[in-house]
């Protein structure tokens, strides 16, 4: 067994060496940008649909005739799918172990099997008929896209300082892609078809489904995976036993995996007030499922669509800038930034809807306060754990924190559900918002390093220390 172990650890070292003198052409950097920042595109799109197409979901699943969003018949749809759409949390307890892979077999093929798996997900939503299906749809989707696996790719081929750059970019321009939405919306949704919202699922699937076959031919493995790999794959049994004694001694495994994630994450005085920090941030992020209810309420479905054309590049404007600050700033600065615009543009939101100030005005608020709301999570959930955490672990402790952190939705969720049977849901937006922002920028600005310009390479679990 030992043997056989031996051998396959042989094959697998001298085909990675391999990997790692092959030589790239010089515009690979480019041309992996541009694949990853596709990958983006169905990420930011797969996130945003059914949030977008939630009220004619419900008009359809529900058979709500009278398509009145304050409606009790509406109401009691929200009450029957938003407890279902919290169980998909629990999917989430799978995602470290699933993600923790990467760092044994590589970033690449888990970044195809993650963008096919969201195509997968939007046509089982696509195709739904009942509410079992179209949650069904929902827990596929909420299972591959908060891995991100093009953001760790990102930050493992983009220069050290700029990281947050090539990142905000990518993600900015994909951002502004999910406008596409709207213009979907304009081209096949249609009031007197309450099943034509399903028409406007149909190009993202495909652009899914290819893009994520199209990167096992234009994407290589990171370098920094295979530095880190090769690295373990070269170490004596006895080096290995020694090392991993030592690790054990100290509680500072630097090899991946869940458990070692978990360990390292709440040993780790830098790691544990970042989770702490965004499970208490990841509450104010409920307001983002509703949005389009609250459109909806206030304005025609063509007024809607219109809203939803426009803030997505005011959304990928904010995360554009976002990046660039960020890297000039640093991460906690750009936090306490990013929290302020967030809530005072979610005021502006809600005023514009309630006043009849028009889609455009409220389209800018909105996609300016997600641009906001959803840089800043980046920052406290992918950027800071991985420049604090050293390259055999990056991974799993980033599935790992995202998991942990993102149980602070059940918090805003639950609010969410309790509130929105009392008062207005715009209200119950601010009600939830303000004090857990509040919070979270503090917990930042007191207790959380600065992680700006470390060398993902060279980071030990002594680098917070």
């Amino acid at each position: 067994m030992r043997e056989s172990k031996r051998n396959r650890e042989a094959i697998e070292l001298a085909k990675l060496k391999i990997l790692q003198a092959a030589k790239k052409p010089a515009c690979y950097l480019g041309i992996v940008m541009v694949v990853l920042t596709i990958v983006y595109i169905v990420d930011e799109i797969t996130s945003s649909m059914n949030s977008a197409m939630q009220p004619y979901i419900l008009f359809d699943l529900f058979n709500i005739t009278s398509r009145d969003v304050n409606s009790e018949l509406y109401k009691h749809a929200i009450n029957v799918i938003a407890p279902l759409s919290m169980l998909s949390t629990f999917l989430l307890i799978i995602t470290p172990f699933y993600k923790a892979l990467a760092d044994r077999f590589g970033r690449r093929i888990f970044l195809m099997i993650n963008t096919m798996g969201m195509g997968i997900g939007m046509l089982v939503v696509m195709t739904s008929t009942t509410v079992v299906q179209y949650i069904i749809g929902v827990f596929v989707m909420s299972f591959f896209t908060p891995n991100d696996m093009q953001v760790l790719y990102i930050m493992e081929v983009a220069p050290k300082e700029k990281r947050a750059t090539y990142s905000f970019i990518a993600k900015g321009i994909a951002l502004m892609s999910a406008s596409l939405i709207g213009v979907f919306s304009k081209l096949f949704l249609r009031e007197e078809l309450v099943q034509s919202w399903k028409n406007v699922y149909f190009i993202p699937v495909v652009l899914a489904l290819v893009i994520g076959f199209a990167c096992i031919f234009f994407v290589k493995e990171t370098p920094v995976f295979l530095d880190q790999r090769i690295a373990y794959l070269s170490l004596t049994e006895e080096e290995r036993k020694a090392k991993k004694e030592e690790e054990k001694r100290n509680n500072t495994s630097e090899n991946g995996g869940v458990i070692n994630a978990l360990k390292f994450i709440f040993s780790n005085k830098q790691l544990r007030w970042i989770l702490i920090a965004g499970f208490i941030f990841f509450a104010t992020t409920v307001y983002t499922s509703y949005y389009a209810t609250v459109l909806e309420g206030a304005m025609s479905t063509a007024s809607v669509a219109t809203a939803i054309m426009i803030f997505p590049f005011f959304n990928g404007f904010m995360t554009i800038i976002s990046g660039i600050i960020s890297d000039r700033l640093g991460r906690k600065k750009v936090c306490i930034l990013l929290g302020s615009i967030t809530l005072i543009a979610l005021l502006v939101f809600i005023v514009a809807c309630r006043e009849a100030w028009g889609p455009v005005a409220a389209g800018i608020a909105y996609g300016i306060s997600i641009g906001g709301l959803w840089s800043m999570s980046d920052t406290i959930i992918l950027t800071m754990p991985a420049e604090s955490t050293p390259s055999g672990m990056r991974a799993s402790v980033m599935g790992t924190i995202s998991v942990l952190i993102g149980s602070g939705m059940f918090v805003g969720q639950a609010l969410f559900i309790l509130l929105q049977n009392i008062i207005s849901m715009d209200m119950v937006f601010l009600l939830i918002s303000v004090p857990f922002m509040v919070i979270s920028l503090l917990i930042i600005m007191g207790k959380v390093k600065e992680t700006k310009d470390v060398d993902l390479e060279n980071i030990t679990a002594d680098t917070y220390k």
